[in-house]
């Protein structure tokens, strides 16, 4: 008899066998941001979509108004006996609302969707999520679709994910259930995700710690899409990929070790950053948390990654992994820089961490009010996302349950 374990796994062989023509076409339809030299425009929008049809030409067609506008021929690779298409819109007029749809007249086109460019005044608002993954009380991303769908009412200009999007990254039915069902979300937020340690390979040899090949066909995203860049309004935004730094550390195998090629690019990316008069704000994003409680808390990684981040300025570090909610107390040369519980910090003292990690995984118990750099974690456990409201002088960090419940509140402020 099979395990409940081995069941799942033929259940998910079995949905991603099958042909996507069972899906609404076209599906799993997601936007991300371009990074690029703008020059004056707003950052270049990328379209992505699957479809059944894997031989005739189609489009995305946008404008500023729903029923007319300029058709961009999409390229177009393989996924699954499928295609993939991906189209680019760039020329944006900053802040203003397109509406596109995509497809093609001979097997059919989405619906309308709408996005808001980047704004040219700075001031936008950001969601995070973050580990998504489809494990136990989680098939079919069911609580993901109630995480998603509060999301959703906030408008975002962009969604984060702070990795393990799905629970087995080697189960393509997975990535497609992911992507349906976040899709009203990622058709009109971008998507720019980092990748977790349940999003890539965990068997040691030549490919440890490397994303499948279903997430290199199914996104684009910036540079090698793994770590990247890129700049929104006045936010330098760098997602940052901390592997299965867990399983990585009695190997000696964690990333971001000194010397390493993405250390030496993150290195130069801060630096870049500070030297930009335009960047008022560093974010960074990763799966595995720098400072965490239990079991979530890599010694190895830390120690990798904490330096180099204090050695320039970052003013938010999110991160997922353990499925709670935690905000830590502000950071600088591994001290407590200030002991600030309030909603109201000053950006001049130092990084704020923050472990985002409750949008579909089991929530963990709740724990770590006795860890000194706690600033504040629920007193339960529960489902959970951000949103934050950036604004040149200030970003203003709102945490909600999936009824809507405001959980924790803050601001950081630039000139404080």
């Amino acid at each position: 008899m099979l395990s409940v374990k081995h069941l799942k796994s033929f259940l998910y062989a079995l949905v991603a066998a099958l042909p996507l023509c069972l899906y609404s076409q076209p599906s799993m339809i997601h936007l991300s941001v371009k990074s690029s030299e703008k020059k004056g425009k707003a950052a270049p929008v990328t379209v992505t979509w699957s479809s059944a049809n894997t031989a005739d030409i189609q489009y995305v067609v946008f404008g500023t108004k729903a029923d007319h506008g300029k058709k961009i021929e999409a390229e177009t690779a393989g996924f699954n006996g499928t295609s993939v298409y991906k189209a680019e819109i760039d020329r944006l007029i900053p802040g203003k609302k397109y509406y596109y749809k995509c497809g093609s007249d001979a097997t059919g086109w989405s619906k309308v969707y709408s996005f808001t460019s980047e704004p040219r005044n700075g001031s936008f608002r950001v969601a995070v999520i973050g580990d998504t993954q489809d494990n136990t009380n989680n098939e079919e991303f069911v609580k993901t679709s109630a995480v998603i769908n509060s999301v959703s009412d906030y408008d975002p200009a962009i969604t984060l994910h702070m990795g393990d999007i799905v629970n087995d990254g080697s189960m393509t039915a997975s990535w497609i259930g992911f992507l349906s069902v976040s899709q009203d979300l990622n058709a009109e937020s971008p998507l720019m995700p980092v990748l977790g340690n349940h999003d890539v390979n965990n068997e040691q040899g030549d490919n440890f710690q490397e994303p499948y090949q279903d997430f290199y066909d199914l996104f684009n995203l910036p540079g090698d899409e793994v770590n990247y860049s890129f700049t929104y309004g006045r936010v330098r935004f760098i997602g940052v990929f901390s592997g299965w730094a867990q399983g990585a550390e009695p190997l000696g195998a964690v990333k971001y070790k000194q010397g390493s090629p993405e250390y030496n690019w993150l290195e130069s990316e801060l630096t870049k950053a500070e030297n930009d008069p335009g960047v008022n704000w560093i974010i960074i994003w990763m799966h595995y948390p720098v400072n965490s409680f239990g079991w979530s808390n890599i010694k190895a990684w830390k120690d990798n990654i904490l330096p180099l981040l204090e050695k320039h300025r970052v003013d938010l570090c999110l991160a997922g992994h353990r499925h709670v909610y935690e905000r830590h107390l502000q950071m600088k040369d591994r001290k407590i820089a200030g002991k600030n519980t309030s909603n109201s910090i000053s950006a001049r003292e130092g990084t704020v961490f923050i472990t985002n990690g409750t949008a579909g995984g089991n929530p963990t118990a709740p724990g770590g009010k006795e860890i000194p750099t706690i600033a504040f974690t629920p007193e339960k456990s529960m489902y959970c996302y951000a949103i934050m409201d950036i604004n040149p002088g200030s970003i203003k960090y709102q945490v909600f349950d999936t009824d809507k419940n405001l959980i924790d509140s803050f601001i950081l402020d630039r000139q404080k």
